[in-house]
């Protein structure tokens, strides 16, 4: 091999070491749990909406605006007034477990036998979800208006 060619070899590998280099800490980030705190991830008291979009199905329409607490630890609890196809129903409590993966998605089943999948904001501020259960088309967003340490 001529000086010139080993020369221009050399240049290329060691451009593509500076760029594998480079690109190493972004393949480590990638790699990080984005919700690394877990079940503590959601934890106050957060506003619950769900927007008017929702069907129950063969029943009608239904929106809702309450209140979730989130223990950090995997149990919440929630109070909300709902309307079902124009019929109120105040003070609807119902209490639940909860789990954060650390790609902050999750899942929530409540004690009056409904199930959700969640996506959970990285700092805790907002849970987004959705019902699985067969027959509701209801999906909702939660907003953190009050931190646990000042509960």
């Amino acid at each position: 091999m001529t000086h010139l060619v080993k020369s221009l070899l050399n240049r290329n590998l060691l451009a593509l070491v500076a760029f594998a280099a480079a690109l190493a800490p972004q393949a480590l980030k990638a790699n990080e749990a984005k919700c690394p705190l877990g079940n503590a991830t959601p934890h106050g008291t957060y506003v619950l909406t769900v927007d008017g979009t929702g069907t129950i199905v063969g029943v009608g329409g239904l929106t809702a605006v309450g209140e979730v607490t989130y223990d950090g630890n995997g149990h919440e609890n929630a109070q909300y007034t709902a309307s079902v196809n124009g019929t109120i129903y105040k003070g609807v409590a119902v209490t639940g477990v909860y789990t954060v993966n650390p790609d902050c998605t999750g899942s929530i089943t409540e004690s009056d036998g409904s199930h959700y999948d969640a996506v959970f904001a990285p700092d805790g501020s907002t849970v987004y979800w959705i019902r699985t259960d067969t027959g509701f088309v209801i999906s909702g967003t939660e907003v953190r208006f009050r931190h646990a340490d000042v509960d």
